[in-house]
C-alpha cells in the first residue's frame, strides 16, 4: 500500500487514535450495528490519557500511518495473543490497511513465541480476521451499557510454534 507506514505507538498518536476509535465504531461499526449498539460501544471519543496507559501496559500497539504520519488505524497485541483493538478510520476502511496491521501483529506474536492469537471481532471485522485463517469459535451475545450486542470469539494457530 503506497505510502501507509506501519510503524510503533507514539504517544503523541494517543488523541488521534481517540479519534479513529469513535469514528471506526460510529461510522463503520453502524453498517452492522444499530445506532443504539453503536453509542453504547462509544459514547464519546476515549480521553487520550486512557489510550496512552493502555499503550504503556506491556502491549504492542502498532500506527498505520500515511505518508505525513497522520494515523489512520491502529491495532494492538496483548502478550497472551489477545489482539484486543483493530480499528480503521472509516474514510479508509477496505484499502487493506486493518490487513497490513494483521499480519504486523502476527509477526510480533511469532518473535514473541506466541503460538496462539485470539480476537473478539465485530461483525465488521469478522471477513479479514477469516481472511486471515482465524477460525470463527463463537458468535458471543451480551449486553453493553444496558445494550444487547454481538461479537464473534476467533483464534488461530500460528504454525512452527
Amino acid at each position: 500500500m503506497d505510502g501507509i507506514v506501519i510503524r510503533p505507538y507514539a504517544p503523541a498518536d494517543a488523541p488521534t487514535l481517540c479519534q479513529v476509535y469513535y469514528h471506526s465504531v460510529r461510522v463503520a461499526g453502524a453498517r452492522h450495528y444499530s445506532l443504539e449498539q453503536v453509542i453504547a460501544w462509544a459514547p464519546s471519543p476515549p480521553d487520550p490519557g486512557w489510550f496512552a496507559a493502555r499503550a504503556r501496559d506491556g502491549r504492542i500497539t502498532l500506527v498505520a500511518a500515511d505518508s505525513v504520519d497522520q494515523p489512520l488505524a491502529y491495532g494492538d497485541l496483548e502478550c497472551d495473543g489477545h489482539i484486543d483493538h483493530l480499528f480503521c478510520h472509516p474514510d479508509y476502511c477496505g484499502r487493506g490497511i486493518g490487513s497490513l496491521i494483521c499480519d504486523r501483529l502476527e509477526q510480533a506474536a511469532r518473535n514473541m513465541g506466541i503460538a496462539r492469537l485470539y480476537v473478539e471481532a465485530s461483525e465488521g471485522a469478522r471477513g479479514l480476521f477469516q481472511r486471515k485463517g482465524f477460525a470463527l469459535r463463537e458468535r458471543r451475545n451480551f449486553e453493553l451499557r444496558g445494550v444487547a450486542i454481538h461479537h464473534y470469539r476467533m483464534e488461530k494457530r500460528i504454525d512452527g510454534l
